[in-house]
């Protein structure tokens, strides 16, 4: 009797000591972002970060390919729609709001909006309505 306790005990702090190994084997980390990468592959790998559900990764080479290539003008509005629409996944929508509000803004400074792509201001304006109906009180529509 003693002797299968003894093995169900060792049997138990086996099975616990693997689940813990899976468990931190799975943690994400943050990635390493090397110097150098193209505006394409910051994309790339935001893109499969995101498709993997790893947000925080994803934003992170957002970020960065923001603050290393913040010239890069049309990548630029898609990094920032990018970003706002990962805050919008995670459903933080007042941070996600706030980004797209301030997207929205950049392109009121130019004089002529046409010059930059238009998908990251349509689509944003059109998620901005998709918060405004999430968060909304029950029984109110959102203004037009």
């Amino acid at each position: 009797m003693r002797c299968g306790r003894s093995f169900s005990l060792g049997h138990f702090i086996g099975v616990m000591f693997l689940l813990l190994s899976v468990f931190i084997s799975c943690s994400s980390t943050p990635p390493v972002i090397p110097e150098g990468l193209t505006p394409m592959q910051f994309f790339q790998r935001a893109q499969e970060e995101s498709d993997n559900y790893r947000w925080d990764n994803a934003l992170l080479y957002y970020k960065t390919f923001l603050e290393r290539y913040p010239n890069d003008l049309p990548n630029v509005l898609a990094a920032r729609y990018e970003i706002a629409f990962i805050l919008y996944k995670k459903e933080q929508y007042a941070e996600s709001k706030k980004h797209f509000e301030e997207l929205l803004e950049t392109y009121k400074k130019f004089d002529n909006p046409l010059a930059v792509p238009q998908w990251p201001k349509v689509l944003a304006e059109k998620v901005l309505r998709k918060i405004q109906e999430r968060t909304a009180p029950q029984g109110k529509s959102p203004p037009n």
